[in-house]
């Protein structure tokens, strides 16, 4: 059983589709993660060398920096259901791998 079970894992993961497949997570996973530390990383950049923009009022008694900070619950709340969004797609791409390939060693 375990020797199927790793030729059957061979398969798949030198098929041209898995390797697709993998591709299409790979391009679409990285430039978010570098995208949200992009973003993540700027405001204690900003707030150790940028104080009189962070300092800045933009909306009434609220200042730059206070709603930049309050922007990574948003921005974190808009990357996960755009992840959330497109995996689905790869799961189905991933059941459409198994069924081609069999579930029990075909």
């Amino acid at each position: 059983m375990g020797v199927q079970l790793v030729e059957r894992y061979d398969r798949i993961a030198n098929s041209a589709e898995f390797q697709r497949l993998r591709r299409s997570k790979l391009l679409f996973i990285w430039p978010i993660v570098l995208l949200f530390l992009i973003y993540y990383l700027t405001l204690p950049i900003l707030a150790g060398y940028a104080r009189p923009l962070m300092n800045s009022f933009v909306v009434g008694h609220v200042t730059f920096g206070y709603l930049y900070g309050m922007l990574y619950y948003l921005v974190a709340w808009g990357l996960a259901f755009l992840y959330v969004g497109k995996a689905r797609q790869f799961d189905e791409q991933a059941k459409i791998l198994m069924d081609k390939y069999g579930r029990k060693g075909a």
